[in-house]
């Protein structure tokens, strides 16, 4: 389903109203002619030099209540707020579709309950997304393919997966052409072995941890992801700083997440110190759950 096609049907259907764009109102949007121009601009060097990258967390939904996270509503009020990629967990239903939710169950983000890898895909449709106060709303959950029609428009999507096929996951973003608006996350070094004999051309984002076998910059690169396509991660809060001044070196950026942070904040109460200086010390890309105050802290307003 295209995009223009989802949001005739979902504002038919009552599932959420969105705002009709006037010629004059402005999506923030980015669109690349190839996974290779995505990753030459999300290298350190280039957000250092250009401005910092933002994902907005659970597709940018609010602690503070209303649009429920992981939802497609969220994510359009993204691109309508300012230039952030959208971040969206993707897993498995008990029939191999692919869903995005952030939990493994369905009791806190849904009205249903028990594990979302219990259900069938006909199952999931049937739910209503539940917003951060845990009151229902009328949006429906997505499944990751309705994700990917939806940001044709040039929308970037921020991939955590979580029990999928990297087999199936790729072949959905080649059937979308969609290699050039996606960073697919990878845990694990039989993870990361999968995507690169799928397709060693994508961003991906990977964590160096010990825990999961992935303890350094060499084992990552020992897989045969170039540098040139990964991102790293920094750490929550304080930087891991060995791993990532080794990853500086070879210009690999490090997200550096400050979601658990922001969520227990409202935007009034944030500090802007913290995030200029992430900026000013190195990390120029940042995970957050208010992206809109940290889009007006670093004074970002489109995107480079």
């Amino acid at each position: 389903m295209h995009r223009r096609e989802f949001l005739a049907a979902a504002a038919a259907a009552s599932v959420f109203a969105p705002k009709v764009l006037t010629a004059q109102e402005k999506l923030f949007i980015k669109q690349f002619d190839s996974a290779e121009a995505l990753a030459a601009y999300s290298r350190l060097s280039a957000l250092q030099v250009s401005q910092p990258l933002l994902m907005a967390h659970r597709a940018g939904y609010s602690p503070q209540g209303g649009l429920p996270e992981c939802s497609i509503p969220s994510a359009e009020l993204v691109i309508r707020t300012g230039p952030a990629m959208i971040e969206i967990d993707v897993r498995r239903t008990s029939d191999g579709a692919m869903v995005c939710l952030h939990d493994s169950t369905l009791d806190r983000e849904t009205t249903g309950t028990g594990e979302v890898k219990d259900v069938t895909l006909a199952e999931f449709k049937a739910l209503k997304l539940r917003d951060a106060n845990g009151d229902p709303t009328e949006i429906g959950p997505s499944t990751f393919e309705e994700f990917l029609a939806w940001g044709e428009n040039g929308a970037l999507l921020w991939l955590d997966t979580k029990d999928v096929d990297p087999a199936t996951l790729v072949a959905m973003i080649r059937d979308h052409a969609a290699e050039a608006r996606v960073i697919v996350s990878a845990y694990g070094r039989e993870t990361l072995d999968k995507y690169m004999a799928e397709d060693a051309g994508l961003v991906h984002f990977v964590p160096l941890i010990p825990a999961l076998d992935l303890p350094d910059l060499p084992s990552v690169l020992a897989t045969g992801l170039p540098a040139s396509h990964m991102i790293g991660f920094a750490g929550w809060y304080v930087p891991n700083l060995r791993g990532s001044l080794d990853m500086a070196e070879a210009d690999i950026p490090a997200l550096l997440d400050l979601g658990r942070a922001d969520q227990r904040l409202t935007p009034d109460a944030m500090d802007p110190m913290l995030y200029e200086n992430a900026v000013k010390e190195g990390f120029p890309m940042m995970n957050t759950d208010q992206y809109a105050r940290v889009l007006e802290i670093l004074g970002i307003t489109d995107w480079a």
